[in-house]
Parts: structure tokens; C-alpha cells; sequence
């Protein structure tokens, strides 16, 4: 699968799905990249996890009802401080972190406005984070070795298998 196919299956699938299944696809990439944001803190002792575990619950909870943009604004307040800075953590860890709370914020940004644009947005927050263990694996690796290697074809097989699984549930 190239990047272009993916793109293209991927916007099918979120095109069929309810916002229930696109939060739900939210949540696990948000929980699958927080043990990221969690290490960046501890190595950096920066940043607050907390603050992220809140807005994923807050997220959780808000499937099947109508949030009030007041409260989702407080959570987003809450996040962007807690948004690393690459010009002061330009390291891995920091790409990684950087990646955690970017996808929080843009499911809480979805929570907000509906806009199926951040549910993308996550998704290259997933994919961006192996692209970037992998170089921290192999420097040597191209972009386009990069692009078509297992671990990203499997992430994005895994996500369309998502999408396509909270549709029939």
C-alpha cells in the first residue's frame, strides 16, 4: 500500500463512520502515543501527563453527546501549555511528545467543530512517530524506504481496520 492509496481508502472509511467511531479511532491513537508524551516528561521533567490522561477521559466520556465548546476550550487551554516546543526539545523524545499532545489536542479540536480534517491529522500523528522511531533506528533509512516500510503499512493497515470495525460495531 503507498501513502496515495492509504489516503485515499482512509478518507472512504471516515466518510462512512459516525463521530462516535472517529473519536473512538481518536482515543486509540491518543492512548497508544501518551506512554510517548509519558517518557518525554519523566526523561525532560517537563510537561504534564496528566493533563493529557484528563482530556483523553474528558474525550472518552464525550462519546454520544453534544459538548458544550466552553468546556472543551477549558481541556484545549489546559493542553496547548503542555505542548513541547521543538525549538527547546528538538530530540526524538520531543517529536514523540510533541506528536501525544498534538493528537489530544486535534480530538478535542474534533469534539469542537466536527471538522473530519483532525481525524486525519491524528492519523499522520501515528504514522509520523514510527516514521520517526524508525529513523531513530536506521538513520540510514530513505524516505522511501520509510514510506513503504512493514511497520508503517501495518500501522496504516491497523488504523483502516479500525475504521472499518467501529462502522460494524
Amino acid at each position: 500500500m503507498t501513502r496515495p492509496e492509504f489516503i485515499t481508502l482512509f478518507n472512504v472509511e471516515v466518510d462512512k463512520a459516525s463521530s462516535d467511531a472517529l473519536i473512538d479511532f481518536g482515543l486509540d491513537i491518543c492512548e497508544r502515543l501518551l506512554p510517548k508524551y509519558a517518557s518525554f516528561s519523566k526523561n525532560h521533567s517537563w510537561g504534564d501527563v496528566e493533563v493529557l490522561k484528563n482530556s483523553i477521559d474528558f474525550c472518552k466520556r464525550s462519546k454520544g453527546f453534544d459538548q458544550n465548546n466552553f468546556e472543551i476550550q477549558n481541556y484545549l487551554d489546559k493542553v496547548e501549555p503542555n505542548i513541547p516546543d521543538m525549538d527547546d526539545f528538538g530530540d526524538f523524545d520531543g517529536s514523540y511528545a510533541l506528536n501525544a499532545s498534538c493528537a489530544v489536542y486535534e480530538l478535542l479540536e474534533y469534539l469542537c467543530d466536527g471538522d473530519v480534517s483532525h481525524i486525519f491529522n491524528i492519523s499522520t500523528y501515528m504514522t509520523d512517530t514510527i516514521d520517526f522511531e524508525l529513523s531513530e533506528a536506521d538513520p540510514n533509512l530513505t524516505d522511501e524506504e520509510l514510506e513503504n516500510h512493514k511497520d508503517i503499512i501495518i500501522e496504516w493497515t491497523y488504523q483502516l481496520g479500525l475504521l472499518a470495525n467501529t462502522i460494524e460495531n
